[in-house]
């Protein structure tokens, strides 16, 4: 076998890589629907657990202000996607009511819900990939 012949195999075997592997734009869209899974979870367990009457003007409730966004903390379209709050106030609230207080027993729902929803993030996300093959 020449190294010419192993080159060509090996370039052959690089494009074919290539083909799975998505590139930034097509992880964004990818990513953002797993982000978007996590984030109905989460409203859904934020409803269940910590929705309450009271109406805020100002804020509104916790549980209807969970957001997702195709990019990275920073504002960076690099392929990742973030879910989290709105504003400051829910952020911390949620943060107080997960992890608990002196007077707030922790009820961990946010962990819990990272935890539970991996699968559904991971098939939603998988969904979206095969898509990419379809075009």
């Amino acid at each position: 076998m020449t190294n010419d012949n192993i080159y060509d195999q090996f370039e052959d075997w690089l494009k074919d890589v290539h083909k799975l592997v998505p590139n930034e734009a097509e992880q964004e869209r990818i990513t953002k629907v797993g982000a978007k899974k996590l984030a109905d979870n989460l409203t859904e367990v934020a409803r269940k657990k910590h929705y309450s009457s009271h109406k805020d003007e100002k804020y509104g409730h916790m549980a209807d202000n969970i957001s997702y966004n195709g990019n990275d903390i920073d504002g960076e379209h690099d392929g990742k996607s973030i879910v989290g709050w709105t504003n400051k106030f829910h952020d911390m609230n949620a943060r107080r009511l997960n992890d608990g207080t002196k007077h707030i027993k922790a009820d961990h729902f946010v962990d819990q819900n990272l935890a539970d929803s991996q699968d559904d993030v991971f098939n939603a996300m998988l969904d979206e990939y095969k898509k990419g093959d379809d075009d």
